[in-house]
């Protein structure tokens, strides 16, 4: 049977789905069938992909009068002659002629036609896969060349300076993993913390070649600031691991080594900000290590009284404070008014602060900007204990961070030392368990 195509020839590029019809006898053709149909209607597969494919039959009926007949063409009129030996047939002329016989009946016959036919359906695929395919044809053919010599330029050459903030250690809390959910802390756990993320910070500063660091003292080292387990100005007895003189041996005994292995690095100014835990018993460790380091020349214990302090390191500002009190939205406000003469001479400006422990407030917030200042909330070295499950400010992640600053670009680097909120986090991290 012959086959027939059904399929309008329309522009390709303006089509979002074709539709193709092949009639005949497809018996034999098997998958090459497919290749035919998108050769003889030249589709183009880098634009099109095959949607449907569907086998189905038809049929239709064709009527008639009913005869009997049976006839044939001839042509022209033939005669045929003979000499004895062969027989000649010869054509007057070359018009057709029908011969035989027919007769018509008066009623009709009707026959019924069946055939099969393919139909294939194209969608137009997507304009971004034409794009990704001239794109690939485009590479494909491009020339290969030598690249140029590239020297990098070094932004920051010198006037490197590095901050170590591990912030609200809350040394002698106590929180039990069954209780809270999250982890364990008690003193040996809270000094083997702090000495971690102070050693992994200085493992991250010391490529830059710091000139000087800024160590900061305080910021809640301390869970309680007296003999009956107060806080500064608390009147209820909080949850501690022993006496407050055990806490000052220990609290004294890793600031001292810290600073220590800061000195190896760059000479360190020790800066003392007291929290709303410990103003009292922070400012007895500030000035046991400034006498403690009273002949090193390259320590110096800054233990002005006033809690809250900032530096200008080239352009930099950067100030330290526990609690802004203001709106978050005049926080900038607080570093102009409190530091007016570095406020004037600074073009970077930052306020670090510790943990306000704001209903309203998350435990880490995210660093923002008011008014050109960049206000960053520092990581809370302690974890999750009894008072903060009940009150859920369980968000926080532990740890502890630095800074790198430059003397004409700011604060060029953040890196974050965490130690786990979790105490299978907390194992693999500073136990490697």
């Amino acid at each position: 049977m012959p086959q027939q195509m059904a399929m309008s020839h329309l522009n390709q590029n303006s089509m979002t789905k074709k539709t193709v019809v092949k009639k005949g006898n497809f018996v034999g053709l098997g998958s090459s069938l497919i290749d035919q149909i998108i050769k003889e209607n030249e589709i183009d597969m880098t634009l099109y992909y095959i949607d449907s494919f569907k086998v189905k039959k038809g049929s239709w009926d064709t009527s008639a009068i009913k005869r009997d007949q049976e006839l044939k063409w001839s042509v022209g009129k033939q005669t045929t002659t003979s000499d004895g030996k062969n027989t000649f047939t010869k054509t007057k002329d070359k018009q057709q002629f029908m011969e035989g016989f027919g007769r018509r009946f008066p009623e009709f016959m009707v026959n019924e036609n069946k055939t099969n036919y393919i139909e294939v359906t194209f969608k137009r695929r997507p304009i971004e896969m034409d794009i990704l395919q001239d794109f690939k044809k485009l590479v494909k053919k491009m020339p290969a060349f030598e690249r140029p010599p590239i020297k990098r330029t070094r932004v920051i050459r010198n006037g490197v300076a590095a901050e170590i903030t591990t912030f609200d250690a809350h040394l002698q809390k106590l929180a039990w993993e069954r209780e809270t959910g999250y982890r364990n802390y008690d003193l040996k756990i809270a000094i083997e913390d702090y000495n971690y993320t102070s050693d992994k910070n200085l493992d991250l500063i010391a490529p830059h070649k710091p000139e000087q660091i800024f160590y900061i003292l305080g910021q809640d080292m301390y869970h309680v600031d007296n003999m009956a387990a107060h806080t500064t100005h608390g009147s209820h007895a909080m949850d501690v691991d022993g006496r407050i003189t055990k806490g000052h041996q220990a609290a004294f005994a890793v600031s001292r080594d810290n600073i220590a292995k800061c000195a190896l690095l760059a000479p360190v100014r020790v800066v003392w900000i007291p929290g709303n835990h410990d103003f009292l018993a922070s400012y007895m460790l500030a000035h046991s290590l400034k006498v403690h380091f009273r002949n090193d020349k390259r320590i110096f214990v800054d233990i002005h009284e006033d809690p809250a302090k900032a530096i200008l390191w080239g352009t930099l500002l950067v100030g330290w404070t526990h609690r802004i009190v203001g709106k978050h939205t005049v926080w900038s406000n607080e570093l102009a008014q409190k530091f007016p003469k570095l406020w004037g001479e600074s073009v970077f400006r930052e306020w670090h602060h510790g943990d306000q422990h704001k209903k309203q407030n998350v435990k880490i917030t995210p660093v923002f900007t008011s008014g050109g200042v960049v206000c960053r909330q520092i990581t809370a070295l302690s974890p999750v204990d009894k008072w903060h499950s009940e009150n859920v400010f369980t968000d926080a992640v532990p740890g502890g961070e630095s800074f790198l600053w430059s003397k004409e670009e700011g604060v060029f680097a953040n890196f974050m030392s965490w130690t786990g909120q979790y105490e299978d986090n907390r194992n693999k991290l500073v136990n490697k368990k």
